[in-house]
């Protein structure tokens, strides 16, 4: 207003004053004009700031080259003079991208947690004078500078779960991602997010799948996550894969799912995974599953009662279909198959999966203990004639990729001439004499069941760890008593573990009472029958440790079963046993470590 006034004065014409009052008044009006907008002025140049000083954590930052560390939040507080009249902006760009984000636009703000190491930007912009006209009578005057100001982040050790790739947790048999808050890795990913600016991906899968389907529809859900969250998927220099951390039948599934991507991707430098981590996987079979067939096709009527009611119904279509109508999945996994999944954990099963489908993380030198029916009997599982010691498979499965760019079945395909050894005795077999050189050093595979050395571009590294544990706790008298009295999972693994003695004792159908019995004890008392037969190593009660090995062999962790390996049943796990949270952020910071 000041300014355009006295351009009209100085440029107007002025009259000659016919009196000597006219001209006395003229100049008093403009004095009095002249005046007022010397105040005005003087009143905003005095107030006048801007400049783009802010203070991080209460100290002022004058350098260009800020030291901060990883997954910590700091507060901003822009100090160039009042607030009440500069609008602040705040920025951040992290290493490796493109664009700022805007993330706040007060004069106090709060940067976020970054995970990453390396060298982030901050940016600040001011715009306004910091005064107001007339000694704050009159509104801010936003006529003066613009300033802004860019910081470097440098943060030379990552967040301790902030790896290269990010983590996908793929579940075992009675498969879930949520149910009620209460996830089938209990908290595992939500501990792993909060030093990680990743997604922890928790795949839902079919409670009762056979092995290769299952693969494939966990090779889908690999490529939609990757779609999602990789900005480049469809570009040639495509870099990002995922870490696959698996436990139970996840971790054959995994396996599968790595043969299927490590196929379809094999003209290409990214093979989409990193690394595989299996959790008690069966990768020599289980005695529960050996047991189960053997009540199956030798305790006649019993036998059969078992497998219609016991195993199919109950287990299999009916835990399995509520297991996926609470978890929201009931049209994605509307049949449920658990006589494939048992077929596929025997040790006939697991020999041709072994033979079909290699794998360089599976230690070798494992025998397997196949033993024929009682005379009489029909096999459950048709399996081929072994010759000097080498056996074929015509039935492994390939898979292709549809017009959606899903995987779906394609032709069969016949393996030849594989070397197997049989052991006389279960506790021969289930992953025993397969030594332990393998175990303590990286193992690396292309997915197909060749070896690789670790900078090689189709490189994929394989992990391991399991639990020991006996059934220890009582549910009769008292439920809180028992060695580790928090064990609550033990009642669902009970069923599991008392088929252990069924393996290589060629019971006949009366023994079904003997069974019985002896479960019913093991329920009432807490403590297991002796296991003096049949199977009689360490497990979690449901996988026997000498199973699971599978490339670098970490850790047996003593009193966790096969729930407390993934923190199920809201994290209650035996007394002293270790924090699966824990061991899992350990495990992924050791990923980290390895570039992974």
């Amino acid at each position: 207003m000041c300014q355009t006034r006295a351009l009209k004065d100085a440029y107007k014409p002025t009259p000659y004053p016919k009196t000597k009052g006219n001209f006395l008044k003229q100049s008093k009006t403009k004095l009095g004009i002249a005046s007022a907008c010397a105040l005005v002025s003087l009143a905003s140049a005095a107030h006048a700031g801007g400049a783009a000083d802010f203070k991080m954590n209460g100290s002022q930052i004058t350098s260009s080259n800020v030291d901060i560390n990883a997954s910590q939040t700091y507060s901003l507080n822009y100090n160039g003079g009042s607030n009440s009249c500069t609008d602040v902006e705040w920025y951040v760009r992290q290493e490796g991208k493109t664009n700022w984000e805007n993330f706040d636009h007060n004069g106090s703000a709060t940067l976020d947690k970054i995970h990453r190491s390396g060298s982030h930007e901050l940016k600040m912009t001011t715009t306004g004078y910091d005064g107001r006209y007339f000694f704050n009578l009159f509104g801010c005057d936003h006529r003066g500078q613009n300033d802004a100001r860019t910081v470097n982040l440098n943060i030379a050790t990552p967040g301790y779960t902030q790896t290269q790739n990010p983590i996908m947790l793929v579940p075992g048999v009675m498969a879930w991602d949520d149910i009620f808050g209460m996830e089938y890795f209990y908290r595992i990913g939500d501990e792993i997010e909060k030093n990680s600016d990743f997604q922890v991906k928790d795949v839902s899968l079919a409670a009762w799948q056979n092995t290769e389907d299952r693969g494939a529809d966990l090779a889908n859900k690999i490529l939609d996550f990757l779609i999602i969250n990789d900005d480049k998927f469809f570009e040639e220099d495509s870099e990002m894969k995922v870490n696959l951390i698996a436990h139970s039948h996840g971790s054959t599934t995994s396996r599968m799912a790595v043969n299927i991507l490590s196929k379809a991707f094999q003209d290409f430098d990214n093979k989409k995974v990193a690394s595989v981590t299996t959790m008690a996987g069966p990768h020599y079979g289980t005695p529960s599953a050996d047991g189960a067939i053997w009540a199956v096709e030798n305790w006649d009527n019993y036998g059969k009662f078992l497998e219609k009611y016991v195993i199919d119904a109950l287990i299999g279509d009916l835990a399995g279909t509520i297991t996926a109508l609470l978890s929201g999945h009931i049209d994605e996994y509307p049949e449920q198959d658990i006589s494939s999944v048992l077929t596929g954990f025997t040790q006939k099963g697991m020999a041709r999966f072994n033979s079909c489908y290699p794998s360089a993380g599976v230690p070798s030198g494992g025998k397997y203990f196949i033993e024929a029916p009682l005379e009489g009997n029909t096999p459950y599982i048709d399996f081929p004639e072994i010759i000097d010691g080498k056996i074929s498979f015509d039935d492994c499965q390939n898979y292709s990729t549809t017009a959606t760019g899903g995987f779906q079945r394609a032709d069969t395909f016949s393996v030849n001439n594989i070397d197997i050894d049989l052991a006389e005795t279960p506790n021969e077999a289930f992953g025993a004499n397969t030594g332990d050189g393998l175990y303590n050093t990286p193992v690396y595979g292309n997915g197909l069941g060749t070896p690789l050395d670790a900078n090689h571009p189709d490189a994929i590294r394989y992990f391991s760890f399991t639990g020991s544990a006996e059934w220890n706790t009582r549910f009769g008298l008292n439920i809180f008593e028992g060695k580790n009295p928090a064990e609550l999972a033990d009642v669902f693994l009970l069923v599991m573990s008392s088929l252990f003695p069924v393996v290589g004792e060629r019971t006949e159908k009366d023994h079904l009472w003997t069974w019985l019995g002896d479960t019913g004890e093991d329920l009432l008392y807490g403590d297991a029958v002796a296991r003096d037969v049949g199977y009689t190593k360490a497990s979690d009660a449901f996988i026997p440790v000498e199973s699971t090995p599978f490339g670098q062999h970490i850790a047996t962790y003593q009193g966790w079963n096969h729930v407390d390996e993934m923190n199920a049943l809201f994290g209650l796990v035996g007394q002293g046993s270790a924090d699966p949270v824990e061991v899992y952020r350990e495990h992924v910071n050791r990923l980290q470590l390895s570039g992974l």
